[in-house]
């Protein structure tokens, strides 16, 4: 099992980088991983809603499912897979620094079978994806 956090600050309120960052449609904008994302079922999103995702893994395309855990507008959103790879949770923490906003985001991961063999090369390219998206994230409201 691993654990990736990443942290970025953002010039912008709280309430708009969390709209952002939990909007499903809004991720392939800026993880490079995500070919597509949908809310999969009724909005607003909240416990229970449901999301999927088609993302490159690995050199090839697979799916994911989503169930959102916890939501508590702006400050924290948690999802689990349902299906996919392995299974895998998301958690975005948001908390005000002065007038940005500091991003925590944890991506937690249990590879089995053979996967295990590469776990640490999996952990390594979800910690650049990770870090390198949440920058894009910045460089997007930051310029809005």
């Amino acid at each position: 099992m691993f654990s990736v956090t990443e942290v970025v600050t953002i010039a912008r309120p709280r309430s708009d980088v969390f709209a952002y960052l939990t909007d499903a449609g809004r991720r392939p904008e800026w993880d490079d991983t995500v070919i597509s994302e949908a809310l999969t079922s009724p909005p607003p999103v909240g416990v229970g809603s449901t999301i999927h995702s088609r993302m490159r893994v690995m050199g090839r395309e697979v799916d994911f499912d989503w169930r959102v855990t916890e939501y508590v507008p702006p400050g924290r959103m948690a999802i689990v897979s349902t299906k996919g790879t392995f299974p895998t949770s998301l958690l975005f923490e948001l908390t005000d620094d002065g007038a940005a906003t500091r991003v925590s985001a944890t991506i937690d991961g249990e590879p089995s079978g053979m996967l295990r063999l590469v776990e640490p090369m999996i952990e390594d390219t979800i910690r650049s994806t990770l870090a390198t998206g949440l920058g894009r994230v910045r460089q997007i409201l930051e310029s809005r």
